[in-house]
């Protein structure tokens, strides 16, 4: 795995979006997510589509995402958040270009791990699953976000660094429009579950994942194989669920099952799913999991900080993990190698 530079003053990233640009009415909001990366002494442009009320074409996305990434000037490309159709530009970027080209970090969730995943797959960057550019203002604080920005200022060969699951999340989304400087409340208790594990986990692999919605359709595509990530049965994969109902859900995880994904798995990591907390019952996500997984001689731990339910780990995609799983907790270490 080919580590992108860590940041430091004067750095250029580029902001631009991946899928779905930002609308008017949340601007302030992006500039002072903007503020924030300023704050770090970092130059940053900001590509033309980023902030519209329409959507952007696929060409003009791919045409933005081609010049950045393959620009060696550019040490970060950041999308402002996900959206919903990152799978039509894959196709159109210029894979040969940027295999070539200086690796660039490139952070985010959602729909943005569509395209995480597959540079980490195709060009073999690390890159990073985590909070939003669009929430890291006003969450400074967050250890997770902290956890972030260390990586991004630090990262070299060797560089590790622990984090530990959060005893609490977020029930609701913040309203960025009323309040440009909301930070994450907090205010529901977490509760992980825990299948095929005795309360206790112990384990070391290579990490990999994003959202369910998309990745079910890329991987062991083209632009995302396992094998190009670790050893067979050494992966820890991780998962969430933006919009897909339980249905849909459990239907995503089964055809991952069936195609024998799983099976190249030491571990899954499943993130909060947004639709179970409409009843504030952790039964229908406890159901799925144990009929999808109790089968497989894997351990698997959801409701975790992964996703559309903040807070977020900072995950590294291609990093070798240590994941320590006992009473109700999650202490994941990551190690770039």
């Amino acid at each position: 795995m080919k580590i992108p530079t860590n940041l430091k003053e004067g750095c250029n990233v580029a902001v631009c979006t991946f899928s779905s640009p930002v609308p008017l009415s949340f601007e302030k909001r992006f500039n002072e997510c903007i503020k924030t990366l300023k704050s770090k002494g970092l130059s940053v442009d900001v590509d033309e589509n980023v902030l519209s009320d329409v959507a952007i074409s696929k060409q003009c996305i791919s045409n933005s995402l081609n010049k950045y990434l393959c620009d060696d000037e550019y040490d970060a490309v950041i999308a402002p958040w996900g959206g919903d159709f990152a799978l039509e530009i894959l196709p159109l970027l210029d894979w040969d270009m940027i295999a070539k080209s200086k690796p660039k970090w490139i952070f985010g969730f959602s729909d943005i791990s569509t395209l995480t995943t597959a540079i980490t797959s195709r060009v073999g960057w690390y890159t990073i699953h985590s909070a939003n550019l669009m929430q890291i203002a006003g969450n400074e604080d967050c250890n997770y976000v902290k956890s972030l920005f260390d990586l991004l200022f630090n990262a070299t060969k060797g560089y590790s660094f622990e984090q530990k699951s959060s005893s609490y999340h977020e029930f609701d989304y913040p309203d960025y429009i009323r309040e440009p400087l909301s930070s994450y409340t907090l205010d529901t208790l977490s509760e992980l579950i825990a299948i095929n594990s005795n309360q206790q986990i112990s384990l070391k692999g290579s990490l990999i994942g994003g959202c369910i919605d998309t990745l079910q359709l890329t991987i062991e595509s083209e632009f995302l194989s396992l094998e190009n990530i670790g050893d067979s049965k050494d992966i820890i994969v991780y998962l969430e669920n933006a919009e897909l109902s339980p249905t849909q859900y459990k239907r995503a995880l089964l055809s991952l099952k069936i195609k024998g994904i799983f099976s190249k798995c030491c571990c899954i990591l499943i993130g909060r799913n947004k639709f179970e907390y409409s009843n504030n019952s952790l039964e229908n996500e406890e159901t799925i999991l144990n009929e999808v997984f109790a089968d497989l001689n894997i351990p698997v731990v959801g409701n975790l900080d992964i996703g559309h339910v903040s807070p977020n780990f900072t995950l590294v995609n291609g990093a070798s993990a240590q994941i320590n799983f006992v009473k109700n907790k999650i202490i994941l270490n990551q190690e770039l190698i």
